[in-house]
């Protein structure tokens, strides 16, 4: 859906982008990575023509964009920056409304697709009539969510769309977003510096240093079969957690032990599709012994109750099989 081409951007003597290229396949999550400086918002803004190429190509469904007119290209794909970008002498009605304005929807038809993402993003109808300097950074973000959606465009394009919200207040929204219908079937690109967001998020990773690409691949293929010192460096301080979030329960099912549930044992649901990270997120302490996950396997047709112990044994049995 997305191809880049031996693309570079120049800034002056300043070599921001050099010859870079990857694809971007239909319905993928795609990530951009690194740390400030290393060109992943020059190349997200690249795709949609904020700023032109210096060299090289640009495809999207095959089609050249340098023979596109930028301002409908841009009308094709969402757009969210990390900053609230909200117009602020608009509504919140009124700032989701920007682009089917523009597309030409009826009035009805943008009223009750707003509706159905404030319902989605958690955000009270009355907001409506609110302004953007009466919102929370939270708030705001939902609503820079809302307006990227609301014409349910192929593409999404993702600028640290999180990095300035509080912690808590990220995890929520970045967990109420992949949650969204439209989340799993939109083409995503997203820039973050984040690595932990990058590897929940992301089916493919794009790692930049200086301007060049490092390694393009799965999580796993990063995190495992590094292609070079630079991504083995920059991956070694979260190296557990992040094979803790790249794991599913399904990867380690025959390692689950079927344990003995104690009376007056609390449950928690989870699927064996969720990650290792998600059931240790939900089994905070390690030492609760009324506390057992209860992992359902869809494929199997199989239960089992597993305590933290448990699951962190059949981690390390799984890891010396690799």
């Amino acid at each position: 859906m997305v191809s880049l081409r031996n693309v570079s951007k120049n800034f002056g003597n300043n070599e921001a982008v050099k010859d870079i290229s990857f694809n971007v396949s239909e319905g993928q999550h795609f990530i951009l990575l690194g740390t400030s400086g290393c060109g992943k918002t020059t190349t997200l803004r690249l795709i949609n023509r904020l700023i032109e190429v210096s060299s090289g190509s640009i495809f999207i469904d095959g089609k050249d964009i340098a023979k596109e007119q930028p301002e409908l290209l841009r009308r094709k794909m969402g757009y969210v920056l990390q900053r609230n970008s909200l117009f602020p002498h608009y509504s919140v009605a009124q700032n989701i409304a920007v682009v089917p304005d523009l597309l030409k929807w009826d009035k009805d038809k943008t009223l009750k697709r707003t509706h159905e993402l404030l319902q989605q993003l958690h955000l009270p109808e009355s907001y409506l009539r609110k302004y953007p300097q009466e919102l929370s950074g939270g708030e705001a973000q939902r609503v820079n969510l809302a307006r990227a959606l609301v014409a349910d465009p192929s593409i999404l394009l993702m600028d640290e769309p999180f990095s300035a919200l509080d912690t808590i207040t990220r995890t929520t929204i970045r967990k109420e977003f992949q949650e969204l219908n439209a989340y799993a079937k939109k083409t995503i690109i997203m820039v973050t510096h984040d690595v932990q967001e990058a590897f929940e998020m992301g089916d493919i990773i794009c790692l930049m240093d200086k301007g060049a690409i490092m390694q393009v691949g799965t999580p796993a293929e990063l995190l495992f079969h590094p292609a070079n010192d630079f991504v083995r460096q920059f991956l070694s301080d979260a190296f557990l957690q992040l094979s803790f979030t790249i794991t599913k329960l399904n990867d380690i099912w025959h390692y689950l032990p079927q344990e003995q549930t104690p009376e007056m044992v609390a449950h928690i649901d989870i699927q064996s599709s969720d990650s290792i990270w998600k059931a240790f997120e939900l089994m905070p302490d390690k030492n609760d012994k009324t506390l057992r996950l209860n992992v359902y396997n869809d494929v199997m047709k199989e239960q089992k109750q597993i305590s933290w112990n448990g699951l962190l044994s059949a981690f390390s049995s799984y890891q010396t099989t690799r």
